[in-house]
């Protein structure tokens, strides 16, 4: 190693705030995993090192799935389509990723690409395009580049990152990483301090060819110590994120994926973690609007944004509520020897864990129904919970409800009433009830029932006003008292709709 170093100081508080981050990252990862089939499908297949066991993911406690056999029948069963799949494993209906991760092992590059076939690579190139991350080792970096020459394209590799690997001119060799301080991998683990990593395995594995057609936005997560060769000071890892609805590639040219303790445990385990924290962020199928059913019965190769749902996916919709609904409700309709769920909330995307709305009943007929809604933009979400079971040794197969791999149809409908007090502004009532007001709320006693009720935004009464406490009759007054919150509040007089208020 070369060059002027942290201080002692600058090394403790790195490993402090990399530990800390660390179980950040590993909890984020953990609770990130909704709306994917699994976390991490590691293809070990045809022409590749045949690993079954990948032990960072399972000290991150991760889900995984793998093909571990010399078999290029069963390569593209499982990656490219079968009778009862015809996305193949890695891919929904729709083409969004059914994993959050592929991890692609050492090996021959060339020989697994063309196993795969012009669709099997396409496959791994809508998973990347459509959110999923990929993360590689030595064979695996080299199939994610465009090529391992100076020019020209190599038809059997993925291209999920446009620039050029190189061979680094060693096999059956132990090397030494550099840690570039900006290394993204550092928000994982110190690895000591040191910013360096020892004694990693490289068999003809690649650096990346910083030289030629380097792609902006690459990051150098490691270069390689090896002095006197054409690798030394070379990217020994990177990464790299098209947009963010893409995934990220996270690629190495050494091999720590075999080692269960030590540093390169630890290096596999920081890779993995940036390459799950690099999927892509989910998008909506569409608005719904108001009582118009929206049908999600297309298959495979149909328009995406009504295509059929798959195991363990979501489907996110959106709809911009008006001021003054009185009621909303969001409808399910499916077969029921599915179960779907409904979820709805008016913060953001709606998951099971978050959501503030849910029916996760057993079945797919759903109604969430809500009183007094917030106004503005809410969201919903359809999951289907069928999914299907696994069998066998050297690589997973499935059995079970393999129906459910070609997608489940269902139709989707938000429905919401407006109400007739914003009808009656036209005829002169209620129209000094204000949109927003503090300490006191003065609402027009002429032509009302005879009382007033007043709603949170959960849909709880909070209040209750009546002519005999109005000034004189023309106003119905109501005071909040110090312990009531700010936020949206709804006015409901006897048949009219609610209002929306907003206490500052």
């Amino acid at each position: 190693m070369s060059g002027s170093q942290p201080s002692a100081t600058g090394y403790s508080c790195v490993r402090l705030l990399c530990a800390f981050l660390l179980v950040l990252v590993i909890g984020g990862i953990l609770s990130a995993a909704e709306g994917f089939y699994k976390d991490l499908f590691m293809d070990s297949g045809s022409w590749l090192t045949h690993r079954t066991r990948l032990y960072a993911a399972e000290s991150l406690r991760l889900t995984m799935e793998y093909n571990a056999k010399q078999d290029t029948a069963i390569l593209r069963h499982i990656m490219v389509a079968n009778p009862d799949d015809a996305n193949g494993y890695l891919l929904y209906p729709d083409g969004a990723p059914r994993f959050r991760c592929i991890f692609t092992n050492g090996g021959n590059a060339g020989r697994h690409g063309l196993a795969l076939g012009d669709t099997g690579r396409q496959r791994i190139r809508d998973f990347v395009a459509n959110g999923g991350s990929y993360a590689g080792v030595c064979a695996g970096a080299y199939l994610a580049s465009v090529s391992n020459l100076d020019s020209g394209i190599e038809p059997n590799f993925y291209h999920i990152w446009p620039g050029r690997t190189r061979h680094a001119g060693l096999y059956n060799s132990w090397v030494g990483n550099f840690i570039p301080v900006s290394s993204p991998l550092l928000r994982y683990d110190s690895f000591g301090g040191d910013f360096y990593i020892d004694s990693l395995y490289l068999n003809g594995g690649p650096f990346g060819n910083d030289s030629i057609d380097w792609p902006a936005g690459t990051e150098v997560l490691l270069s390689y110590d090896t002095v006197r060769r054409i690798c030394h000071n070379r990217p020994a890892g990177w990464a790299w994120k098209r947009s963010e609805s893409a995934g990220r590639i996270v690629v190495l040219g050494t091999h720590p994926e075999g080692w269960y303790f030590g540093e390169r445990l630890r290096l596999t385990k920081a890779m993995l973690a940036y390459a799950l924290d690099g999927v892509g962020l989910p998008g909506l199928k569409g608005l719904l609007a108001n009582g118009i059913p929206r049908q999600m019965n297309q298959p495979t190769g149909g328009d995406p944004a009504y295509i059929r749902i798959g195991d363990r996916q979501y489907h996110h919709f959106a709809f911009d509520l008006p001021p003054g609904t009185s009621e909303l409700s969001l409808e399910l309709d499916g077969d029921d020897s599915f179960d779907l769920c409904l979820y709805l909330d008016p913060a953001g995307f709606a998951f099971r864990s978050t959501a503030d709305y849910a029916d996760t009943s057993a079945g797919a007929n759903k109604v969430i129904r809500i009183p007094w809604p917030v106004s503005g933009r809410w969201f919903g979400a359809v999951e289907c919970v069928t999914t299907v079971e696994t069998y066998g040794d050297s690589c997973f197969l499935y059995t079970g409800r393999t129906d459910v791999l070609n997608g489940v149809a269902y139709t989707i409908t938000a429905r919401w009433n407006t109400g007739a007090i914003a009808a009656s502004e036209s005829k002169g009532r209620a129209t000094l009830i204000p949109a927003c007001f503090s300490g006191m709320l003065k609402v027009p006693a002429a032509n009302l029932s005879p009382e007033v009720s007043i709603f949170d935004a959960s849909g709880r009464r909070v209040a209750t006003i009546k002519p005999e406490s109005a000034d004189r009759h023309e106003y119905l007054v109501w005071t909040p008292d110090n312990q009531t919150p700010a936020g949206l509040y709804f006015i409901r007089a006897g048949n009219f709709a609610a209002r929306t208020v907003y206490l500052k």
